[in-house]
């Protein structure tokens, strides 16, 4: 911290034209404070006080996804070849909103075209979530210890649609997709009321649900990670969420040089 405050770079603008990937909820923690003028490439805004993170100045980026992504999707059916109507298999002990999963396990445990397992992550695990994921409609997605998992995004380049659970998610590149093109939310509230997302997800007509899925054919090289990167990837599309918050750092800069009382994050 020493070293960073005494640069010429950081000194010119208090910070607020760097970029710090704090991806981990936990990174950084004890000293986010000191630095949270500069652009954060954060996961979600679960832990850290909205002074310290917001959607104002940071950037959500995605979690890397764990299952491969599924490239020979091309069945001339894929609505009747998915067998299972929703699929979850992820720890259910956590802590927070997460904590809703136990009470989802209760009831979507043992329903008809349901799967609904409670398991850790390994090798055996990522292969059978894999196929779980290739086989279902769609894939549940509630709050982990923070809102956002990986899970998301292993439906998501599973091309299954995602079944989000939140009250208080924010999403990577919102400015540039439109998530209720292939996905379907419910609070938590909703989530937890017998039968009734089971029903809503049911509703779904397979014209609907087809479009869906062509969706996630279309924006899942979105949320690739590769080097080096290519246009449209995950990386690019972080580079291009950054460029959208530079004229509210200039602003930033540009107030900072005439203030002469602190601003309200200092």
């Amino acid at each position: 911290m020493d070293f960073l405050q005494k640069s010429e770079h950081w000194k010119r603008s208090a910070g607020r034209d760097h970029v710090i990937p704090m991806h981990h909820p936990n990174a950084f923690r004890r000293y986010r404070e000191k630095v949270n003028a500069a652009i954060f490439i954060v996961a979600d805004f679960g832990r850290p006080p909205p002074t310290v993170s917001n959607l104002r100045k940071d950037v959500v980026a995605p979690y890397a996804h764990v299952v491969e992504t599924f490239e020979a999707d091309d069945i001339s059916d894929p609505y009747e070849s998915r067998t299972t109507l929703l699929f979850f298999r992820g720890r259910t002990d956590r802590k927070d909103d997460g904590k809703d999963r136990q009470q989802m396990k209760d009831m979507l445990s043992g329903q008809k075209d349901v799967v609904f397992e409670a398991a850790g992550i390994s090798g055996k695990g990522v292969n059978e979530s894999t196929n779980g994921m290739r086989l279902s409609k769609f894939c549940l997605h509630p709050a982990g210890d923070t809102p956002s998992s990986c899970r998301l995004f292993d439906a998501i380049v599973s091309h299954c649609v995602p079944v989000i659970v939140s009250d208080r998610i924010e999403l990577p590149f919102e400015d540039e997709l439109d998530y209720t093109e292939f996905s379907i939310f419910f609070s938590r509230e909703e989530a937890k009321k017998e039968g009734y997302m089971l029903d809503q997800l049911r509703s779904v007509s397979k014209a609907r649900w087809v479009e869906m899925w062509g969706y996630l054919k279309k924006i899942s090289h979105h949320f690739e990670y590769q080097y080096p990167p290519k246009k449209g990837d995950a990386v690019n599309m972080i580079w291009r969420e950054v460029k959208h918050k530079l004229p509210a750092t200039q602003l930033d800069v540009h107030r900072n040089r005439r203030l002469k009382v602190p601003d309200w994050w200092r």
